[in-house]
């Protein structure tokens, strides 16, 4: 009896000890109150989280008696043994504030978790005394709005096992707001001996990439994106053994290759779009079995696409774009049942579509475009009842085809099948029942009219039918359309005021029709809203509506080749984020306008070819700080060269260049959880010695150009040209000027194209010019130079026409040699009038004709795929697409006008 007494006591008293071990200490008074104050020091804003979850998480943080203990708050938790707080997590909370070292959220020295992300902190510095807290092992601040410098305390967290300081950026411009330059990558990694997950996308680096980041060996997710990194990227990353994750997108200048891959890799995500990552995709690519997403666009791939990748059978995503892949597709890809995605849109892939294509059944994306795919089209296509978007545009594939084939995938909304040799027959186009768009693109489909089933469209944002032979008046689209380009057809008579009530438009293209009478002046509202208007080569006449308002929206405004007349509405002044503004062509009788500086976003500038007169200021108050390209030829402009104006022109002169990407904009949009992009830009024509070359092209940001010809200048070349050593072309040919040519032209290392003909121009030509190693086009022919004609590498690929109706020059390419022959006298001065008697075609006429025609770059669905750069320096900055159709009709039309 007593032995069961004294066992019933000590089972009482284990209970006992157990329950009160298991009672989680309160947390501590002064942890609790650092957490009060850190509350107290920041406001809730419900604009300050983007995450659709996100709730107000400190308002149940209260100093009640009741709620007094913090270890129960939201975003709390504490050990259940010390009862120190060990994790604070506010993300996606609405914090709006600022944090400073003074917070006393570093009071916090117990803490393994920080998460701050998505919320407003309001350009604050990450605060040093961030080293504070050396128990960290999670740290998220990302999508937060910290600004500065990454600080060194940082790298002093040595038991991270995970680190995101990624995307803080600005809102508006997706400007980087955090750098990492005083503590370079590193020095920021070189302690983080156990790190598993680093994301750093969207922090300016600026560096290499560290080697040292091969020997993190548990590092399992290394996300770099748009980090400025350049030189080359080790490979040893890529074969790092526990790696699942690996994003390094955007980074231009960062080059690098594929290894020879383990059997054992782990790799799920390879990303490395828009780097310069070059080379073969090695067969071994079947080694990563765990690869979900593969995404190598925008390189320097180069080869066949190999047989192997047919074996990655968990592949969602492949994107190959904007590379040199040649070859046929192989039939392997069939193989890729799981596959959502595929892209291999502008390579040098052949051949036919393979079949097994078929096999894609979960297919949502297929975007083949710019290739040189040829055969039958595939009527396999409305087999895969999953496709949302389909581009097979600019390959070789052949009909005729049935359009009903496109309306039999249950979720297809995006559609382009651009520049296919299709016959659409007129039949298939009557009242049918079709299914909603939300894009549709049939550039040069051999359509003449416009189809009656868009009528009944009612989700459809962006409509191409450019290139067509459409012919009628113009239909009248609907809401909620947003691109509407009718381009080089045949649309007849005016446009209807009732266009101007379709306020979701924001870029209309009716470039090369037969429309005319005046230009409805609804299009002053519209303004508002419209970014692009697009309405050059066709017969408008009368004036340009000359009330724009205050906030007009245009990017660029086409109005070239038409019957314009009047002045330029000095209303213009309002649209202050034009970048384009062409009015060449017409017949405008004005004086230079000198509000134009106002336009401080403006890149290209073409008034040619009207009456425009008088003399241009020699100096503006502003200047033109973006202008890259000006067109003021053929008018009536007098009196000196505007020395000032070449000092104002800061876009031409020498500075790091941006990453180069085309003149025009891009509109994006979102349907479907699918993220629609379509680029529109500015184009460039060019015509030489009479020889029309308005081939389709696109213009880089980084080409500049000047064309002040066949004006009434006089005076000489003003030396400050030579400061613009950015320019690339420059034409003064067919003016009055006199003087010799100055010497400061050396300085224009970058110029292509030189034409100082027709002028009254003396002396020598300076030797120094020899130095211009990219000059393509020399031309001083009839003036009153004299002297030996300098010789250099460059210079002797010049002909005699670059040189003829100048007496006193001698030496080759000329047969007049120099030394003890007669000498000739001085030319005499010629007048205008008697220059331009001469012989036209011995002169180089280099006429830049920006038209804006909306090129639609082509689908691109769920990526932005980056801009294509021509690298070689002495070719023109311009990229050509071959449009014959277009060209034919519009060679013909010009020639119906004239």
């Amino acid at each position: 009896m007593k032995f069961l007494l004294s066992f019933f006591c000590c089972l009482i008293a284990c209970i006992v000890a157990s329950s009160s071990s298991s009672v989680q200490p309160l947390c501590h008074e002064k942890e609790r109150s650092a957490l009060l104050q850190f509350k107290l020091s920041l406001s809730i804003s419900q604009f300050a989280s983007i995450d659709p979850s996100a709730y107000h998480k400190t308002e149940s943080w209260k100093s009640t008696r009741k709620q007094s203990d913090c270890c129960l708050w939201d975003g709390i938790e504490c050990d259940t043994k010390s009862g120190h707080v060990t994790t604070l997590d506010l993300s996606s909370s609405y914090l709006h504030g600022f944090i400073n070292s003074n917070s006393t959220l570093f009071n916090l020295v117990h803490l393994h978790t920080l998460n701050l992300a998505d919320n407003d902190f309001r350009y604050s510095l990450i605060p040093s005394r961030i080293g504070c807290l050396s128990n960290l092992e999670y740290l998220n601040l990302s999508y937060s709005k910290f600004f500065g410098q990454v600080p060194l305390e940082v790298s002093t967290l040595s038991k991270l096992i995970y680190l995101d300081l990624s995307n803080n950026v600005e809102p508006s411009s997706g400007a980087h707001l955090l750098e990492l330059r005083r503590a370079s990558l590193r020095s920021l990694v070189q302690n983080f001996t156990n790190l598993k997950e680093l994301w750093l996308s969207k922090i300016t680096i600026s560096s290499p990439v560290p080697k040292i980041l091969a020997n993190l060996i548990s590092l399992r997710i290394l996300a770099l994106t748009e980090c400025g990194l350049h030189g080359s990227f080790p490979n040893g990353i890529l074969l790092l053994p526990n790696l699942i994750d690996l994003r390094i997108a955007n980074n231009y200048d960062l080059s690098g290759s594929l290894p020879e891959f383990h059997n054992d890799s782990k790799l799920q995500l390879l990303t490395v779009r828009s780097t310069r990552f070059f080379g073969n995709i090695p067969p071994s690519i079947s080694h990563l079995n765990s690869l979900t997403r593969l995404v190598l666009s925008n390189c320097s791939f180069q080869g066949l696409i190999p047989y192997s990748l047919g074996k990655l059978t968990q592949l969602t995503r492949l994107e190959l774009a904007f590379n040199n892949f040649e070859g046929q597709i192989p039939t392997s890809l069939g193989n890729l049942t799981q596959l959502e995605t595929l892209i291999l849109s502008v390579n040098r892939l052949t051949g036919e579509l393979p079949s097994s294509l078929a096999n894609l059944t979960k297919l949502a994306v297929l975007d083949l475009h710019t290739n040189s795919i040829h055969g039958s089209f595939p009527t396999w296509i409305s087999t895969l009842e999953n496709l949302e978007g389909l581009d097979l545009s600019d390959n070789v594939l052949v009909g005729p085809v049935e359009f009903d084939i496109f309306t039999k995938p249950k979720q297809i909304q995006f559609l382009e099948l651009s520049n296919i040799d299709l016959v659409f027959p007129t039949t298939n186009w009557q009242n049918g029942t079709y299914k909603q768009f939300v894009l549709l693109i049939l550039q040069a489909c051999n359509l003449t009219q416009f189809p009656n089933f868009l009528h009944n469209q009612t989700q459809l944002e962006i409509l191409g039918l450019e290139s067509n032979e459409i012919q009628g008046s113009l239909p009248i689209p609907s809401e909620p359309m947003s691109v509407y380009a009718l381009s080089g057809n045949e649309l007849s008579g005016e446009i209807p005021p009732a266009i101007c009530n379709i306020t979701s438009l924001t870029y209309l293209s009716l470039g090369w029709n037969y429309l005319s009478g005046r230009i409805p002046s609804c299009f002053q509202s519209l303004s508002n809203s419209l970014w692009m208007l697009y309405l050059q080569g066709n017969n408008f006449e009368g004036t340009i509506p000359a009330r724009f308002s205050s906030i007009c929206s245009l990017k660029e405004l086409n109005l070239g080749n038409n019957l314009l007349q009047g002045q330029i509405p000095t209303s213009l002044v309002n649209c202050s984020s034009l970048e384009l503004l062409d009015l060449g062509d017409n017949q405008f009788i004005d004086t230079f306008p000198t509000w134009l500086p106002e336009l401080l976003q403006l890149h290209a500038l073409l008034l040619g070819s009207n009456r425009i007169h008088g003399v241009i200021p020699q100096k503006f108050e502003t200047g033109f700080p973006k202008l890259r390209i000006i067109d003021l030829s053929n008018n009536e402009l007098s009196g000196n060269l505007p020395s000032g104006l070449f000092l104002d022109l800061y876009a031409m002169e020498p500075k790091d260049q941006k990453q180069p990407g085309y003149l025009g904009l891009k509109i994006s949009s979102i349907s479907s959880g699918i993220e629609l992009s379509s680029e529109f830009s500015y184009a460039i024509g060019i015509r030489y010695k009479g020889v029309n070359m308005r081939s389709i092209t696109k213009v880089l940001n980084v080409f500049t150009s000047i064309d002040l010809s066949n004006n009434k200048f006089v005076g000489e070349i003003p030396a400050t040209i030579g400061n613009l050593v950015g320019l690339q072309a420059l034409n003064l040919s067919h003016n009055n000027l006199t003087g010799g040519i100055p010497s400061s032209l050396e300085n224009l290392s970058n110029i292509e194209s030189l034409d100082l003909s027709h002028n009254m121009l003396s002396g020598q030509i300076p030797n120094q010019l020899t130095g211009l190693t990219f000059l393509e086009i020399f031309n001083v022919a009839y003036n009153n130079l004299s002297g030996a004609i300098p010789r250099s590498e460059q210079f002797n690929t010049f002909q005699n026409d670059s040189y003829e109706g100048n007496m006193g020059l001698c030496g080759p390419p000329l047969s007049k040699q120099c030394g003890n022959s007669r000498s000739h006298s001085p030319l005499q001065l010629q007048s205008r009038e008697e220059k331009e008697d001469d012989d036209e075609d011995s002169s180089i006429l280099v006429e830049w004709v920006i038209r804006a025609m909306g090129y639609l770059s082509g689908l691109i669905i769920g990526i932005v795929l980056g801009n294509i750069i021509t690298t070689k320096a002495h070719e023109w900055f311009v990229e050509t697409f071959k449009r014959s159709q277009r060209n034919k009709r519009r060679t013909k039309r010009r020639g119906k006008r004239n």
